[in-house]
């Protein structure tokens, strides 16, 4: 079966539904073409050892890589993401549609709903089957960030993601929460499949999980982007709360984002002495850093949309089989109680959140490392890629199915 997949991000940027991806998929037997960019994210430049060209070529392990240009967004600014999305997403259709051979199956993975509009259009002009994979749910997630306010705006977003769902063959979604919504616009329930997200496996390493006895202090980690959505204000007030009961407590901060220099300025304006950020962590490095927490932090702020959504790092966190500290409520937190891998918070609760944090410092190490354990088993059992990558191929393999048998 040929399959392509188009996504804008992919190896060497994080992606998650990148290299592994399809590279476990062409072990299957899937002669398959992904469709992407020049690299260049977060840093908005392209990477070094990539140059932009009209179009340039890759084979990896049986897997064939087309990079095509599009417009590098070097600023944070809405309007040159969408430039970015739109410049992309017109490369590759007229890639696909002029030049690269015909799939059995087109897969649009990113950017959202510009690539769903273009890959629902080579669909059509194709005739083949297209399944379009929702990683952010639009457009409640623009307004839960502040992004978009314009209920005409919000009214025209949402008429063509209606015209995207009712094109696509098949909708994977990351949650269930995800699947409800969709059901609730219209879309059928045996076209929507939830198949949780894995993390790059590869890249960290989680090989030395030994939970460590109690030391000198008890170090909290939150990893992943400091933005808007991620509300972090409420673990810098907590972490003040944390401090006058329990100095032995730290929270560390891994990686940027928009509220950073903000984040930091609070910090050193409170005098706090048990809060750090580290920045920005290479992805390869990510793993060593995790293994060095006692807990891993997951913060969302309290908006229904993230109430439904699965913040990409508690399949990483899972996966390290570390004790988990989750203030985020809806499906994230039911996971966290299902897996027994840790305790719950209410989001943006200051007060809740340093609560959790002091009860789980003074955990024992043995019920530390059964959070671990519990963790791990649960991210083998329901969201690793071997798991998700055996629905995805089952569901390939149905829709190929029909068209061939049409």
């Amino acid at each position: 079966m040929r399959l392509q997949l188009i996504t804008q991000l992919f190896d060497p940027e994080n992606a998650i539904k990148g290299l592994s991806f399809v590279k476990e998929l062409a072990s299957q037997g899937y002669d398959v073409e992904v469709v992407t960019t020049y690299p260049s994210y977060p840093g908005g430049k392209i990477y070094p050892g990539y140059k932009m060209k009209l179009i340039q070529v890759e084979e990896t392990d049986g897997v064939r890589i087309v990079r095509l240009p599009s417009y590098i967004a070097h600023g944070r600014s809405a309007m040159q993401r969408m430039l970015s999305y739109l410049s992309f997403s017109l490369s590759a259709f007229t890639y696909n549609i002029l030049i690269g051979k015909r799939p059995d199956v087109i897969y649009s993975y990113y950017p959202p709903m510009i690539g769903g509009i273009f890959s629902a259009l080579q669909a059509t002009i194709q005739k083949r089957p297209f399944v379009y994979d929702v990683q952010d749910l639009w457009p409640e997630a623009l307004t839960a960030t502040g992004m978009l306010k314009s209920q005409r705006t919000i009214r025209y977003i949402e008429s063509i993601l209606g015209w995207i769902y009712k094109r696509a063959s098949t909708i994977i979604v990351l949650s269930d929460g995800y699947k409800s919504a969709l059901m609730e616009k219209g879309v059928p329930e045996e076209k929507i499949h939830r198949i949780y997200n894995w993390c790059d496996e590869s890249r960290i390493n989680n090989q030395e999980r030994e939970i460590p006895a109690k030391k000198e202090h008890f170090d909290i980690v939150y990893a992943g982007n400091l933005g808007a959505a991620q509300a972090l204000d409420h673990i810098i007030d907590a972490a003040c709360i944390v401090q006058g009961q329990n100095s032995a407590i730290k929270f560390t901060f891994i990686g940027d984002g928009i509220e950073r220099d903000r984040l930091q300025k609070k910090a050193a304006s409170m005098k706090l002495s048990n809060v750090f950020f580290k920045g920005r962590v290479e992805p390869e490095l990510v793993g060593a850093e995790l293994q060095k927490a006692d807990a891993l932090l997951v913060h969302l702020a309290d908006d229904p949309v993230f109430r439904i959504t699965i913040p990409s790092k508690t399949q990483a966190y899972l996966f390290m089989g570390k004790p988990i500290l989750m203030a985020v409520s809806g499906e994230s937190a039911d996971i966290i109680k299902r897996a027994g891998a840790g305790i719950v918070s209410k989001p943006c609760s200051p007060g809740d959140i340093a609560a959790a944090a002091l009860e789980l410092s003074q955990c024992s190490a043995m019920q530390r490392d059964l959070f671990g354990k519990s963790a791990e088993r649960f991210y083998e059992d329901n969201m690793s890629q071997k798991s998700g990558v055996t629905k995805i191929s089952f569901i390939l393999k149905r829709i190929a199915g029909k068209v061939q048998h049409a």
